[in-house]
């Protein structure tokens, strides 16, 4: 009988008992490897606003002024190329129908206005009153603010090259006379990529709610072709929804992709700012990991315009070294 003494983390050869002579490789360390993941927005946006201007809006459009500074804060600080419109839902009044909202002689707020000068510039827009049509037809005002009045009102507002970013918010649902799906298919078609068109909502979830006249199902519809956010007007706190809002206008990320798959219990995440400022997260308080699409996606930080995430981890064995789709 043969008794072998084996040495721990040693390099030698073993014989088996015909003589033949296998090499036992000596423990290899477990490789470690770092993403670096910048936070890039998108270099140009138009983001147009569609306000219900109905007669039970009143507080909505009060709440959104407000808040709009949780908005706002994502294009000021990103140096981002940016048009911010404001239409109502009203396709009745002549004056209305899709043209965009003016406030001291124009037509958007853009890089030009200081975070200040567009915070007073979007509540002159969007605390229009409460006098317009009862039937509202948010859908088909943004048809209007982009094609209709692409070449006279509206001009200059819409540009072909730019991402193109829609929020209504609304206490009803739509009453356009296009239909979701010929909406959809206008919107997805304006641009090459499909990332590029965005639609988002403050409306009624499904199943309303106390404070709205009904849910907004049609909206919530074309938020589930195009993609976007849903965000219920029943929550009286807008500031919430503006940021995300802002974030996603602006193309800011939450969720970022590792490139090798990893052994999760050795993830480290950091996020470098610009500056120099350095943020440490630990995983399920600040951020989580999804097996399935191999990403970290923090929690509540949004990671500020071209920061770098830097997300080091031990590569697990069986990694085909190829990003997660």
């Amino acid at each position: 009988m043969w008794v072998l003494w084996l040495v721990a983390c040693s390099e030698y050869n073993v014989s088996d008992q015909r003589g033949n002579e296998r090499y036992n490789p000596p423990a290899l360390e477990a490789e470690v490897h770092t993403d670096v993941i910048q936070q890039v927005p998108v270099p140009a946006v138009d983001v147009l606003w569609v306000i219900d201007n109905s007669n039970s809006m009143l507080e909505e459009q009060t709440a959104l002024a407000e808040s709009f500074g949780s908005f706002i804060a994502y294009f000021t600080q990103s140096g981002l190329d940016y048009h911010v419109g404001v239409v109502s839902t009203d396709m009745v009044d002549a004056s209305h129908q899709g043209r965009l909202r003016e406030d001291a002689g124009t037509t958007w707020i853009d890089d030009s206005f200081s975070q200040d000068e567009a915070l007073d510039s979007f509540s002159a827009r969007v605390l229009m009153g409460t006098s317009g049509s009862y039937t509202e037809q948010g859908l088909d005002a943004v048809v209007a603010a982009i094609d209709t009045h692409r070449d006279d009102h509206n001009a200059g507002f819409y540009r072909p090259d730019a991402a193109l970013s829609v929020v209504v918010i609304s206490d009803e649902d739509d009453y356009s006379g296009v239909s979701v799906t010929g909406f959809v298919d206008w919107m997805l078609d304006l641009k090459s990529d499909s990332e590029l068109v965005a639609f988002s909502s403050i409306v009624a979830p499904r199943g309303n709610c106390l404070t709205a006249e009904e849910d907004g199902e049609r909206y919530l519809q074309v938020i589930e072709a195009v993609g976007g956010v849903s965000w219920s007007i029943c929550d009286e706190d807008y500031a919430g929804a503006l940021e995300l809002l802002g974030l996603t206008s602006a193309g800011l990320k939450r969720e970022f992709f590792l490139s090798r798959i990893p052994v999760v219990d050795t993830l480290e995440v950091r996020v470098e700012e610009p500056q120099g400022t350095v943020h440490e997260y630990v995983v399920d308080g600040d951020y989580t990991y999804d097996e399935q699409r191999n990403s970290v996606g923090f929690v509540d930080a949004v990671p500020v315009p071209r920061a770098e995430v830097v997300v080091t981890y031990e590569v697990r064995a069986s990694s085909s070294g190829a990003p997660a789709e």
